[in-house]
């Protein structure tokens, strides 16, 4: 045995020889604290008060009505063994199905195996002591990550913008769904001045708690970005391609390992244009405007992969109403069609349709009531209206 020390109870211990006689041949072993309840109340209160590593009782008690099953009920998940004087098979049969561990007739003949079974049944009493303690460390620690990921998941949601918004006469809406309980995917739009209107739709490499991380330090990048413009010290907020660079740059100098896919766009509502940088975004972004629909041009590098990482830059001319459709490729794995042409069709043809809302659009693709994506989808719509 181990150089612990086990708690064992002798539930109603008579003056009975042939239990006295078990008493004896367990005072010996020197691992064992031994107990003794004198009755079925002694016992139950002893058990209440701390769980012993093992009990061992008579079956049956005068005037308990159910011992042996009230109390290996009461002792789980540790055990009960029974001390039977009648040694009928019956009885020990009965014993078993009661719940009892073993089952010794009295008097005890052959003492020596009496202990080595003991010895037996108190390692199996360490195993389960270790394992309830693991059990109870696990369910602690996963309850400290549970409260972490939803402290994550607060911060997160108040980085995000308002769900529906109208800036400098556009308005956005956005959905994100997460595949875990953080989301690698992140949406941003604000307000640069009276005329310019920023907004972006990146996707972290990863899911989960890392991958949420990366989507803090891009929201405080580009916040930096634009307090830089307003003190007159930095004017990179007005070029998307400036935009990925320097955050290209920052996610670098992390060493977070870390990547993203990113989408960003810039409206002039007084030149009436779209100006855009593409950072490895996937699908393109969707533009419909008078009667016609189409993926928007251009390509790029994954921001935070490379240092010499080359962006494309585009300008678009806008009509007065226009609407521009957003995804990242968490909505392609969740897709019916069987091929990426066809999925791509689909979302063509779903945002040529036009809708009200996205909810709309989730009904339009099908994928309005889907349930554990494999990858986090976010959707973004830009539009105007007179």
């Amino acid at each position: 045995m181990s150089s612990q020390r086990y708690c064992v109870l002798v539930a109603d211990a008579s003056t009975e020889p042939a239990l006295l006689a078990v008493i004896e041949a367990i005072k010996t072993d020197y691992s064992i604290e031994l107990d003794l309840a004198y009755s079925a109340e002694q016992a139950l209160a002893y058990i209440d008060r701390r769980q012993p590593d093992l009990l061992l009782t008579q079956s049956r008690l005068v005037g308990v009505e159910g011992w042996l099953s009230r109390v290996c009920l009461l002792m789980q998940p540790n055990q009960v063994v029974a001390l039977e004087l009648d040694g009928s098979d019956a009885r020990v049969r009965q014993a078993l199905r009661e719940g009892a561990a073993d089952l010794f007739v009295l008097p005890l003949t052959e003492q020596d195996a009496f202990r080595e079974a003991l010895r037996r049944l108190l390692e199996r009493a360490e195993l389960i002591s270790q394992t309830q303690y693991f059990r109870e460390e696990l369910e602690r620690s996963l309850g400290l990550l549970r409260e972490d990921q939803q402290a994550g998941r607060h911060v997160q949601q108040k980085m995000l913008p308002l769900n529906k918004s109208r800036i400098n006469d556009y308005y956005f809406e956005y959905r994100i769904r997460p595949s875990l309980f953080l989301s690698g995917d992140f949406i941003d739009y604000f307000r640069i001045s009276e005329s310019l209107t920023m907004f972006y739709l990146a996707d972290i490499s990863g899911h989960g708690a890392s991958s949420a991380f990366v989507t803090v330090l891009l929201k405080n990048m580009t916040n930096r970005l634009l307090r830089n413009y307003n003190r007159g010290s930095s004017f990179d907020i007005l070029s998307p391609v400036a935009v990925l660079e320097r955050v290209n740059k920052e996610l670098l100098e992390t060493g977070l390992g870390k990547h993203m896919t990113i989408f960003v766009g810039l409206l002039d509502r007084i030149e009436n244009t779209l100006q855009y940088g593409v950072g490895g975004h996937f699908p393109m972004p969707i533009l419909v405007q008078g009667g016609k629909a189409e993926y928007l041009g251009g390509c790029g590098m994954p921001v935070g992969l490379f240092e010499d990482a080359q962006f494309e830059g585009r300008i678009v001319e806008l009509e007065d109403e226009f609407c521009i459709t957003l995804f990242s490729d968490g909505v392609l794995e969740v897709l019916p069609q069987p091929s990426l042409k066809a999925k791509e069709k689909c979302l063509l043809d779903a945002a040529a349709q036009g809708y009200d809302g996205l909810g709309d659009l989730a009904r339009a693709l099908g994928v309005d009531q889907i349930e554990g994506a494999p990858d986090d989808i976010a959707v973004l719509s830009v539009y105007r209206r007179l």
